[in-house]
């Protein structure tokens, strides 16, 4: 007989666990492939060593970003009208920048406080296809309008109706004979 869980009103339900094979023996243990240092360096010092890969990476050096906290907050206008021009343009960047920063975080704290709302704008009615037409077609055709004639689906003439009336069924009440 095959053992059933039995559920409790008061117990939780919570998902079985879930069971996997142990790790293989070999992703314990990590093994690392031989020493690949240079002769050069192999041959110098710890102190030396760290002195050289510290310039090579320029750990000491200073980031961008504290560079550019540095500069002088007060604003010096130059004489020359180029350097005045260089200036400001280089002052306008850094205002464009500043905005789109603000704007980006903007639309994100929006999404993180209302959460998407995709799928949750309303969509186009469809109920007046005439309108749908218009709207995508745009205004282009404009006072032209009055040169278009219903095409032959839309007239209704007796032999047309007679033709169809045949081949449609329809409730009795309900539709027009002619009309798709």
């Amino acid at each position: 007989m095959p053992h059933t869980q039995q559920i409790h009103a008061g117990d939780p339900a919570y998902a079985s666990p879930v069971i996997r094979p142990p790790s293989p023996a070999s992703s314990v243990g990590t093994a690392y492939g031989p020493d690949d240092t240079s002769l050069s360096d192999s041959g110098l010092s710890q102190d030396v060593f760290q002195r050289k890969w510290t310039t090579n990476l320029r750990l000491d050096e200073p980031k961008h970003d504290e560079v550019h906290n540095l500069k002088d907050p007060l604003i010096i206008c130059p004489n020359d009208p180029q350097e005045q021009k260089l200036l400001f343009e280089e002052i306008l960047h850094g205002f464009r920048q500043r905005v789109q920063q603000l704007e980006e975080d903007e639309i994100f704290q929006q999404t993180v406080v209302n959460g998407s709302q995709i799928g949750k704008e309303q969509l186009p009615s469809a109920d007046n296809v005439e309108n749908l037409i218009q709207n995508m077609i745009g205004t282009s055709i404009g006072n032209g309008a009055s040169d278009i004639h219903d095409g032959p689906w839309n007239r209704r003439s007796t032999a047309h109706a007679t033709s169809t009336s045949s081949s449609m069924r329809t409730a009795p009440g309900k539709g027009r004979l002619g009309q798709y």
